[in-house]
């Protein structure tokens, strides 16, 4: 065992479980341990007397196993000078059993999926190409379990990808993945994978999920594949010139960008993103494995973790000495009686020696009670420490979240901020001028030609309805307006463009008017969010698109 452990060449973490000898039935269940850890590390079980002793001498100071406990030993040297680097599990009684046994099998994998066990792996012995099947994807990304063909389960680390993103990202649990199987270090990384070109298969326009790498006052760096970021101005992010890249983004973050093409050159923008409009989905990086960015699923910072050693003093045992044996047989009754006086003042002076020594144990023994009082004093102040940590931790990551939520709602302000004043004194000029500018915008350049304003009117109400809505709600109204002119059935269809009905229920009568020559629709000008808005219009027997009202979602009338 001790050779086993100090092997510094040994590549997996072993776990060691202590056992009093007169139990009947072990507190830990070594079996479900070794169940739980198979293929990450080895379990084995020692019956507490002359091995546990012949062991501890064998071993560096303070890294023995005693009484009922678990220990992870792991690969390298380190263990054996910070023994705390190992804690010590102990079973103090059958209430502890579930908690020490969740422990031991959360040190064991945080050794084996910490990366340190890279250290003590010799030069790679050669890799060969093997499929297995994703098992588990731990709850960070930072590692993956993966079955192969062969039934030997294996690691799989983040950085083996090279994308610097999270597995869980670019994998899903169940799937099948190709790779390379390294036969020295026991890890899998899986194939090559060559992210698609920036914007591939994306039109001028369109609206798609990017990664903020990096923030800077004027600019962000932001990425639509692993590998590839775009320099983003403040001005395509934000329309007040005051304002800074670094108030408005987190990096990390999962944020819409809308993608221009200009002269084969792929420039990213923020201006002019509503959030009802739908995103298109990112690329797959590993085929089956789902979008590598989902809006709302961000890369925050993660906080620092700090981990409790456990003190525990060490075991001492005590030896006495044996009395020395009596002398042979005397010839004579005078010697003999001798010998016997001699022998009893031999006898008081050990009883004398052993009374001086008892002392002497007693003392340290009240030495050794006050180290296990000093230790478990300190292992209460650390257990507050990480106490602490983690209430410090969790205020972090609500902090981090407040943060980004804040930044999304300034951008949302500074769309209000940017939406123009009116510039026309004239109600009907403006609506026509913002309704020209709005497609302008919305529509790209080699659609124009295509997709041209129909003709329409403005019916008595329409104006009144459009402007006492919230800037907000009165530019998403004109983008609705765009779509229903220009006639386009792919964007009508993202609308749900329908008849409007008398009634809720769908046998109700339409309503119409002119003898059934004008029918009243609408369609959606957003979804999703309270009281959402519609837009009612009527289709004119001229052929003509007369605009009726905005409204809420619950009104029936035209």
């Amino acid at each position: 065992m001790a050779a086993l452990l100090l092997d510094h060449s040994r590549l997996r973490p072993v776990v060691v479980i202590s056992r009093f000898s007169d139990e009947d039935s072990p507190r830990l269940d070594s079996e479900s341990i070794a169940l739980e850890l198979k293929g990450i590390a080895d379990v084995v079980v020692i019956t507490n007397g002359p091995a546990t002793y012949e062991l501890e001498q064998l071993l560096p100071v303070d890294t023995h196993i005693f009484g009922s406990a678990a220990r992870v030993y792991p690969p390298g040297m380190k263990w054996t000078k910070d023994p705390y680097s190992s804690p010590l599990r102990l079973v103090r009684s059958r209430a502890d059993v579930g908690t020490v046994t969740a422990r031991i099998i959360s040190d064991a994998e945080d050794v084996a999926f910490s990366g340190g066990w890279k250290t003590a792996s010799p030069a790679s012995k050669g890799s060969s190409a093997e499929t297995g099947l994703v098992k588990s994807i731990a709850r960070d990304g930072s590692r993956a379990v993966v079955e192969l063909s062969s039934g030997l389960q294996v690691f799989l680390p983040e950085e083996s990808t090279g994308l610097g993103v999270p597995l869980h990202w670019i994998l899903r649990e169940g799937m099948t993945v190709s790779g390379d199987f390294d036969t020295g270090k026991q890890i899998f990384s899986v194939a090559a994978i060559k992210p698609p070109a920036p914007a591939e298969g994306r039109d001028d326009g369109d609206l798609v999920p990017a990664l903020v790498r990096s923030v800077g006052r004027g600019s962000a760096d932001l990425a639509l594949v692993p590998g590839h970021s775009h320099t983003v101005a403040i001005s395509s992010i934000s329309s007040n010139e005051l304002d800074s890249a670094a108030d408005l983004l987190t990096e990390g973050e999962v944020v819409a960008v809308r993608i221009h093409r200009s002269s084969g050159h792929i420039r990213l923008s923020m201006l002019d993103v509503d959030d009802s409009e739908p995103v298109l989905s990112a690329p797959e990086l590993v085929p089956g494995g789902g979008p590598w960015l989902v809006p709302g699923r961000d890369l925050l910072p993660k906080a620092p973790d700090v981990s409790v050693t456990r003190l525990s003093a060490p075991v001492q045992t005590v030896h006495s000495q044996s009395p020395g044996s009596g002398s042979s047989a005397l010839k004579s009754v005078e010697l003999a009686l001798a010998a016997e006086r001699a022998k009893r003042q031999e006898l008081e002076h050990q009883v004398a020696g052993l009374k001086s020594a008892n002392q002497e144990h007693q003392v340290h023994a009240a030495e050794l009670d006050a180290d296990v009082m000093l230790s478990r004093q300190q292992a209460a102040e650390l257990l507050g420490v990480q106490q602490e940590a983690g209430r410090l931790r969790t205020e972090l990551a609500a902090a981090n979240k407040q943060l980004s939520d804040l930044r999304k709602k300034l951008r949302g302000v500074r769309k209000e901020e940017a939406a123009p004043e009116r510039m026309f004194l004239d109600p009907v000029e403006d609506f026509d001028f913002r309704l020209s500018l709005t497609w302008a915008l919305q529509i790209p350049a080699a659609d124009k030609n295509r997709l041209t304003l129909g003709r329409y009117r403005l019916g008595e109400d329409f104006l009144e309805s459009l402007y006492e809505q919230p800037q907000e709600k009165q530019r998403k109204a004109l983008k609705a307006i765009v779509d229903l002119l220009v006639k386009d059935p792919a964007r009508l269809s993202l609308r749900e463009a329908h008849q409007l009905r008398t009634h809720a229920s769908g046998g109700s009568e339409v309503v119409a008017r002119n003898n059934g020559q004008d029918v009243c629709w609408r369609l959606y000008i957003e979804q999703n969010v309270a009281a959402a808005r519609r837009l009612h219009y009527w289709k004119c027997g001229d052929g003509e698109i007369e605009l009726s009202r905005v409204a809420v979602h619950d009104v029936t009338q035209a």
